[in-house]
């Protein structure tokens, strides 16, 4: 289908992602625990915000999957004729193409995050990172949320 015009989200790329991958076809279908350490470069000025990560074994790594074509709504993932829509896969082949990876946390050191469990090519531009959201307790005391009336 034709690509709209996008209306800018105003992303700003936070660092890069170095992985073993540089062919699709060689970078696994979804990352390991047990997989390589990959490193996770932190650009400044955001290098600060790494600090406190340590705390946590499991990170969420979001990531533009910049090689990914963004036209397809139905897909045939098996190759065998059945088209599934994007929405129902997790295909890197999507209209906006936000990867994302539950990785485990090896160590930091400087402004660089070593980890296991990526599954993208060498040089993915870094979108985010954040404690996984099942081992996070919030810091900040509760608050009467924007849903509530008072």
């Amino acid at each position: 289908m034709p690509v709209p015009v996008p209306d800018d989200a105003g992303l700003t790329f936070i660092g890069k992602i170095h992985t073993p991958w540089t062919d699709r076809m060689e970078c696994p279908r979804q990352g390991r625990k047990d997989g390589p350490v990959c490193r996770i470069e932190i650009f400044e000025p955001w290098v600060a915000g790494l600090k406190g990560i340590e705390q946590y074994e499991t990170l969420e790594v979001l990531y533009w999957l910049d090689k990914s074509r963004r036209d397809l709504v139905l897909q045939s993932p098996k190759s065998d004729g059945e088209a599934r829509g994007t929405f129902s896969l997790r295909s890197p082949v999507r209209p906006n193409p936000i990867g994302t990876s539950l990785v485990k946390f090896v160590k930091l050191e400087g402004n660089t995050v070593f980890v296991q469990g990526l599954d993208c090519l060498d040089g993915t531009p870094l979108i985010d990172l954040k404690p996984d959201h099942c081992n996070f307790t919030p810091l900040a005391p509760p608050q009467k949320g924007d849903f509530e009336t008072a």
